[in-house]
């Protein structure tokens, strides 16, 4: 029930307790002054209070809703207050305090032949001692005045319940679509950020491809073209003087190796292996690709989840970044890679056994690799001592941005 039709219920409980205020009153006077009628006029409106209770308060839901139930209940108290009025006259205050319950009990236009009915009893003599004689104008005028006056009052305050009903329905629906509309609203917000982040990673990969494919037609080619140049040159003449053949191994293998790190940034590059398979996938094929005589494990502890693209990607570059560092720093035996899923992070260790260090070498792979894990709320720890190896480890939230 909402809030206007629960305040307009409790209004008519309150009138539901008039007719018991008015029969007190007015048998308390009756058996002060005390007749021949006294008694069974105190029975009659002690039946009327019974009756009242038991049609109106034992069952409100009736109210308005169920005519037959109340159009008895209202014949039955118009005949039981017309016994009063006709055994004391007295008793028309409480034919008064009742014309409310027409509008309380009856539905609709039905609430004014009932008060029209009711106001017969305020006529002298009553329904049931009718005489003509006893009939006078005061009488007819004071049982219309009272018609007319509880008509009136009827007519307004119906109409005033009905007009705020309407209106607290139309509050409610207004405020269920202010709601609907709210919750519109963060949908688009939704969609529209997602949108948004496709765009950006769709805008990224284009740009990966693009410059992946410049770098593989230039620099890729040229590096291997003076490989072959420096192999043929070596091979030609094998009087050529010892240093300069040291030289030219020198610059080949210098080459070569550049050739080789170039290819795994045209890897990274390249629509890379997260857009084909999970994070734990694509980090098993790393380790399991990596050109190295080192035995390394890869393990995954905990239950994995879906990360963020950002998330997974700088958890993929970490990897190959840290694995290019052992191969060419740390002249390792055994290597390590465990990727821990807890409850609200996810955190990446990488160690190895080999030479370590004192101080943490300055790098743009390190550099960047800690930017990109910070920017995801994350942070990076490294420790490391010579000739006790090196670990790395990587800490980010699951709900990273």
């Amino acid at each position: 029930m909402s809030g206007p039709e629960h305040s307009l219920r409790r209004l008519d409980r309150l009138w539901t307790l008039l007719p018991y205020a008015a029969l007190v009153a007015v048998g308390v006077t009756v058996l002060a002054d005390g007749n021949d009628d006294t008694a069974l006029a105190i029975a009659i409106a002690v039946a009327s209070a019974l009756w009242h209770y038991w049609w109106i308060q034992r069952h409100p839901q009736w109210w308005e809703a169920a005519l037959i139930p109340m159009a008895v209940y209202f014949t039955g108290a118009t005949v039981l207050l017309n016994v009063l009025v006709a055994l004391d006259a007295r008793f028309v205050i409480v034919i008064l305090a009742w014309y409310p319950m027409a509008f309380v009990a009856l539905p609709g236009i039905w609430a004014y032949p009932a008060a029209a009915v009711l106001a017969t009893g305020t006529i002298p003599g009553g329904l049931f001692t009718f005489d003509a004689s006893a009939v006078d104008a005061a009488g007819y005028a004071f049982s219309a005045a009272g018609f007319a006056l509880v008509c009136f009052l009827g007519f307004m305050v119906r109409s005033m319940d009905n007009e705020s009903v309407r209106r607290g329905r139309l509050n409610t629906e207004l405020a269920q679509a202010n709601r609907e509309l709210t919750d519109l609203a963060r949908e688009n917000k939704t969609l529209q950020a997602e949108l948004v982040d496709q765009a950006r990673h769709r805008g990224v990969h284009d740009e990966r491809t693009r410059l992946a494919g410049e770098l593989h037609d230039t620099l890729a080619q040229a590096l291997a073209g003076i490989v072959t140049q420096l192999e043929t040159a070596e091979a030609l003449d094998d009087r050529t003087a010892e240093p300069v053949r040291r030289r030219i191994a020198v610059a080949r293998d210098l080459a070569r190796d550049n050739l080789v790190e170039l290819r795994r940034s045209l890897t990274a590059l390249r629509p890379d292996v997260l857009e084909e398979r999970s994070l734990v996938e694509a980090l098993r094929r790393t380790v399991e690709a990596w050109p190295h005589q080192a035995a390394i494990t890869f393990t995954v502890t905990g239950d994995p989840v879906p990360l963020t693209a950002a998330a997974e990607t700088a958890l993929l570059r970490a990897v190959q970044e840290s694995l290019a560092n052992v191969s060419k720093h740390a002249d390792a035996r055994r290597v390590g890679v465990t990727l821990s899923f807890m409850a609200d992070v996810v955190i990446l260790d990488i160690r190895d056994d080999g030479r370590g260090f004192d101080a943490v070498p300055p790098g743009l792979g390190l550099t960047t690799m800690r930017e990109r894990i910070e920017r995801l709320d994350g942070s990076v720890q490294i420790e490391s001592a010579p000739n006790a190896g090196t670990s790395l480890n990587l800490t980010i939230p699951r709900s990273a941005p």
